[in-house]
């Protein structure tokens, strides 16, 4: 259900496109989609807005930067229902839209009245397929710049997962590439495992979909351990994302944005 709620979401917003982008695609690819709820009642998509407010324009201008500076493809880990290769249509760039096979095959339907020609809509499980492999399979060339986005994604993927993917990422990162993603961070003097525990617990009733929560310095020693240097490390680019108690104490959770280069 987060998925549709963040795709909803982004419908809602005016958002920038390139000359041959189409500004609709959005709303084209949300047409017909509910965000139900466990107990089937539609979700109401209006807390998210405030979420996606600085995440969607992050990325959007990560991407319009990219492809106008000639970066020739852009690859998109949990794409879910994301417009970016439909709005940033651009000669000469392809787009990766990587996801659960369910969801890849719901978009391709979505997207048969369109042209496509430049996106490659590709079937990946996170927690057991190698990413390199997939899209070595794809016709992703590990030779010319990328520009790999994970928004909203790995919050949602096992710790062990996210180090495969990021070391994955930079496996296929010739010079030049760059990988943006949302991470989300607690205060460091805590422990990563209690924080997603209590989180877990006390949010979902112990059937939690977040998965990995970190300190921002456990975050930038993935980043360098799989070969991707942070761009200005100590400057903090982020949004508070929820607060919750833990061990006895308010700890507050934020969405850090961390970009990084090959």
């Amino acid at each position: 259900m987060i998925r549709e709620v963040c795709s909803l979401g982004r419908a809602e917003f005016d958002r920038p496109h390139t000359d041959g982008g189409d500004p609709d695609a959005a709303r084209l690819l949300v047409r017909g989609l509910r965000a139900v709820g466990p107990d089937g009642p539609p979700s109401d998509i209006s807390p998210s807005l405030d979420l996606l407010a600085p995440r969607a324009p992050y990325f959007d201008r990560l991407v319009l930067d990219a492809v106008t500076a000639g970066v020739p493809q852009v690859v998109d880990p949990g794409a879910g229902y994301d417009d970016r290769a439909l709005r940033f249509r651009t000669p000469g760039v392809e787009f990766f839209d990587l996801d659960l096979p369910d969801v890849i095959a719901d978009k391709a339907r979505r997207l048969e009245a369109t042209d496509t020609a430049h996106l490659t809509l590709v079937a990946v499980d996170f927690g057991t397929d190698d990413v390199a492999e997939v899209l070595a399979r794809a016709g992703h060339d590990a030779d010319r710049p990328t520009l790999f986005i994970a928004e909203h994604l790995v919050l949602f993927l096992e710790p062990d997962d996210v180090e495969r993917l990021i070391t994955a990422t930079s496996g296929r990162a010739a010079p030049g590439s760059t990988l943006a993603i949302t991470a989300e961070t607690h205060p460091t003097a805590l422990d990563s495992d209690l924080v997603v525990s209590a989180v877990d617990e006390l949010m979902f009733g112990g059937a939690g979909p977040l998965r990995t929560i970190r300190a921002r310095d456990a975050w930038l020693a993935l980043f360098d351990k799989a070969g991707w240097r942070v761009e200005d490390a100590d400057e903090v680019t982020a949004v508070d994302h929820f607060e919750l108690p833990v061990s006895g104490e308010v700890v507050g959770i934020r969405t850090q944005f961390l970009t990084a280069t090959a």
